[in-house]
C-alpha cells in the first residue's frame, strides 16, 4: 500500500535536489529520493503542479517518454490497485462462502450424526418391540393352552354333574318306590287287621306273629329309608360342591377369556407400532441418503471454488509479472533517454 503522507513541498525539495545533482527528476527518481515513499500518481500530480507554477524552471518540461512512462506507471498502479481490490473482494466473498459451506457442512454432519443416533435408538426400540411381540405371542399361546385345559375341565365337570344328577334321580325314584311300597304295605296290613278282627280268636296268635314279622320288616325298611335319606343328603352336598366347582371354572374361563382379549389387543397395538417404526426407519434411511448426496454436492462445490481461487491467484501472478515486465521496460527506456 502506497504511503499518502507526502506533500507537495517534499516532492519539490526532492526534485530540486535531483536537478542540483544533474539528474532527471523522473517519478521513480523522485520517489527514490523521498525514501521510496508516496504513490507514483501523487508524485506525478505534484510534479505537474510544480511545472505549471514555474514553467521556466530547468527540467520542468518532461520528455515524451517520461510522460508516457508516467501514464504507464499510473495505469499499472491503477490496474494493480484494482486487481488487489478485486482479489480482496473475491477472497472475502470466497472466504464467506467457504465459511458458510463449512458451517452448513458441520450442521449437516451434526444432523447426520443425530439421525444416525436416532436410527440406532429406533433399531433398539424395534428390537424391544419385536422381543415384546415374541413374548406376547408366547403368552397368547400359553393362554390358549390354559383355556383349552379349562374348557376340557369344564366339560369333564359337566359330564360328572350330569352323571351325579342321573344318580340322584335314580335314588329319588328308588326312594319314591320304597315309600309307595311302604304305604301299600301299611294299607295291606290295615286290611289284614280288619280281616283278622272278624276272624276267629284262634287266628289272633297267628296274626300277632305275623304282625311281629311285619314290624321287623318295617323296621328293616325304615333303616333302609334312613340310609337312603343319608345318601341323598350326601349326594345333595356333593351336587352343591360340583355346582360351585362349575361356577368357579366358569369364572376362571371368563378371566382367561379377558386375559386373552387383552393380549390380543396388545398384540394388535404392538403390530401397529412395529409398522409405524418400520415406516420411520425407511424415512430416516431416505433422509440419510439425501443428506449424503447433498454432502457430496457441497464437497464438489467447495472443490470447484478452491480451483477457481487457484485460477484467480494464477491470473493475478501473471498480471503482476506482466506489469513488472512493462515497468522494467519503461524504466530502461527512460534511462536510455
Amino acid at each position: 500500500m502506497a504511503n499518502s503522507g507526502i506533500n507537495k513541498h517534499q516532492v519539490k525539495k526532492a526534485r530540486d535536489a535531483l536537478v542540483a545533482k544533474g539528474q532527471n527528476p523522473s517519478i521513480d527518481a523522485v520517489r527514490i529520493e523521498l525514501g521510496n515513499t508516496g504513490s507514483k500518481a501523487t508524485i506525478h500530480r505534484y510534479l505537474r503542479e510544480l511545472a505549471e507554477e514555474n514553467p521556466l524552471h530547468p527540467g520542468n518540461k518532461p520528455a515524451i517518454s517520461e510522460t508516457l512512462g508516467s501514464l504507464v506507471e499510473q495505469l499499472a498502479a491503477q490496474l494493480h490497485q484494482e486487481a488487489q481490490e478485486l482479489i480482496a473482494e473475491r477472497e472475502t466473498s470466497l472466504q464467506a462462502t467457504t465459511d458458510a459451506l463449512k458451517a452448513q457442512l458441520e450442521s449437516q454432519q451434526q444432523t447426520l450424526a443425530s439421525t444416525a443416533n436416532e436410527n440406532q435408538q429406533l433399531k433398539a426400540r424395534l428390537a424391544d418391540y419385536e422381543q415384546l411381540h415374541k413374548t406376547s405371542t408366547a403368552d397368547v399361546e400359553a393362554q390358549k393352552i390354559l383355556l383349552g385345559r379349562l374348557e376340557q375341565q369344564l366339560t369333564d365337570k359337566g359330564v360328572l354333574i350330569a352323571e351325579k344328577d342321573n344318580h340322584i334321580r335314580s335314588l329319588e325314584e328308588k326312594h319314591q318306590h320304597a315309600r309307595e311300597a311302604l304305604e301299600h304295605y301299611r294299607q295291606s296290613v290295615k286290611d289284614q287287621r280288619d280281616q283278622d278282627q272278624r276272624r276267629h280268636e284262634h287266628q289272633v296268635q297267628q296274626l300277632q306273629a305275623e304282625l311281629r314279622q311285619l314290624n321287623q320288616t318295617l323296621s328293616i325298611k325304615q333303616t333302609d329309608l334312613t340310609q337312603l335319606n343319608t345318601a341323598n343328603a350326601e349326594l345333595t352336598v356333593e351336587v352343591r360342591q360340583l355346582r360351585k366347582a362349575s361356577n368357579d371354572a366358569g369364572q376362571q374361563l371368563k378371566v382367561a377369556e379377558s386375559k386373552l382379549l387383552a393380549v390380543n389387543e396388545q398384540y394388535q397395538t404392538t403390530t401397529h407400532q412395529v409398522v409405524e417404526l418400520t415406516v420411520v426407519r425407511d424415512q430416516l434411511f431416505s433422509d440419510k441418503n439425501d443428506l449424503s448426496e447433498r454432502l457430496g454436492l457441497m464437497e464438489k462445490s467447495f472443490k470447484a471454488i478452491e480451483i477457481e481461487l487457484v485460477t484467480v491467484k494464477t491470473e493475478l501472478a501473471v498480471k503482476n509479472q506482466l506489469l513488472e515486465s512493462l515497468g522494467n521496460q519503461f524504466t530502461l527506456a527512460n534511462q536510455n533517454t
